[in-house]
């Protein structure tokens, strides 16, 4: 019974489907060929409760977690190569602050003084 539930485990994860979600960092690192001594470190850059979370001391990770990551990830790099992120940032900065008014080294324009030129015509 022992060797039958292993080979339809087995068969599952060769065909991309997990039985269940959150795992271990033995079964994870199986199925993402991520070396499990890398995990750890792997882990800092993931969000937490998404991909990894720690319960009763144990730390475990979802497969579902990760691929909808990588996902993002994906995207993101996606959009900066094809340059479709650039135009879509706005600025925060809230309209009621007031300019910077510190003098600057640029010269700054002098207003010239209006004359009333006379022509003669001769």
């Amino acid at each position: 019974m022992q060797n039958e539930s292993q080979a339809i485990i087995d068969l599952l994860h060769q065909s991309g489907l997990t039985p269940l979600d959150w795992m271990d960092a033995k079964q994870f690192a199986a199925l993402t060929g991520i070396d499990e001594k890398k995990l750890t470190h792997r882990k800092q850059a993931w969000p937490e409760n998404v991909v990894w979370m720690k319960e009763a001391g144990n730390l475990y990770y979802s497969i579902r977690g990760y691929n909808k990551w990588m996902t993002q990830q994906a995207d993101i790099r996606y959009r900066k190569a094809c340059g479709l992120d650039r135009g879509v940032s706005r600025s925060t900065l809230d309209e009621t602050v007031s300019p910077i008014t510190s003098r600057s080294h640029t010269p700054s324009l002098r207003r010239a003084s209006r004359q009333l030129l006379k022509l003669d015509v001769t």
